[in-house]
């Protein structure tokens, strides 16, 4: 098959979309890749006939899709990677949620990365094909944890901003662990420089954009994992799915108790390390490319 893959932040999203260039090239199929970049105006790239777009893509993509349509040629297939809901009171989930709505009448089949995305999927659009595939990380792209002493940072959130990631920096902020700082960043670091944030520092966070809208943060966590760092985790009920188990894998706490939780993980080098090391294990055992190729080749073939 001839198949164009599409991303829309190469920085952010492009090790996913070379993770299917590799498995479909190595399968013998002809693979082309596309950055669209984080604009939304700019027309579609003028590419040729193919047999299969596959759309490994955000936000800035679904809305250049939704004013400008999507590639003229070829069947599309989506891997959702972005948690969908239609309550307003998600803000940001929300928002994706009805970018996504108005696309997906057009495409042919959509990968959901978890139960809950299959689940939007089955109740609001029962007629669309859906598979099933987690994120995943190239086994090239898992990195030995830091030595303790080569670790520059401290505590570290990486996200967009939202009012209760505010909230939990205050938390922090409040000094009621003296000298212990964490540093949010919301937005703009991505590539290399998000890689060495993350394989800097003792611990990362993953704090939900809202209260109305939890999830287990596979992308965030995943990437954190491979870089060697151990997370701390806003609370979600979905680990299981993965096979994750809280306390061993990460750490998991409501966000007005990570200060004391991070204090305790600081002064605990052997702790941390066991669960970067017990993280990096599941994710070789179970969410790279070599656990699913058969059944991503199967996904594909099923749209020929």
């Amino acid at each position: 098959m001839k198949i164009h893959i599409y991303t829309d932040i190469d920085t952010l999203f492009g090790r996913a979309a070379r993770l299917w260039m590799d498995v479909l090239l190595e399968a013998g199929h002809e693979v082309e890749f596309m950055d669209l970049g984080n604009g939304t105006d700019a027309p579609l790239p003028d590419v040729g006939p193919c047999d299969l777009n596959l759309l490994v893509v955000g936000i800035f993509a679904f809305e250049r899709f939704g004013t400008q349509g999507l590639p003229r040629h070829g069947k599309h297939l989506l891997w959702m990677l972005d948690p969908l809901t239609r309550d307003s009171a998600a803000t940001m989930h929300h928002h994706k949620a009805r970018l996504f709505d108005v696309l997906a009448p057009r495409l042919h089949a959509v990968i959901a990365m978890d139960a809950a995305i299959e689940a939007y999927l089955n109740r609001h659009f029962p007629a669309l094909t859906t598979f099933r595939l987690p994120y995943l990380v190239a086994e090239k792209h898992i990195t030995a944890p830091r030595a303790e002493a080569a670790r520059e940072r401290g505590v570290l959130m990486l996200g967009g901003d939202s009012p209760r990631r505010r909230e939990a920096e205050q938390y922090f902020l409040a000094g009621s662990f003296p000298g212990l700082k964490a540093e949010f960043i919301s937005g703009g670091m991505w590539g290399a420089a998000r890689d060495a944030y993350r394989a800097g520092s003792r611990i990362c966070l993953n704090i939900h954009a809202d209260a109305q809208h939890t999830y287990f943060d596979q992308f965030r966590t995943f990437e954190t994992w491979a870089a060697g760092t151990p997370v701390l985790s806003d609370v979600c009920d979905d680990l299981a799915e993965f096979g994750i188990e809280a306390g061993v894998h990460l750490a998991m706490a409501e966000p007005k108790d990570m200060p004391a939780m991070c204090a305790g993980l600081l002064a605990d080098a052997p702790r941390r390390e066991a669960m970067a090391q017990a993280a990096q294990a599941l994710l070789r055992e179970r969410f790279t490319p070599a656990a699913w190729r058969s059944k991503m080749l199967a996904m594909v073939d099923s749209l020929a």
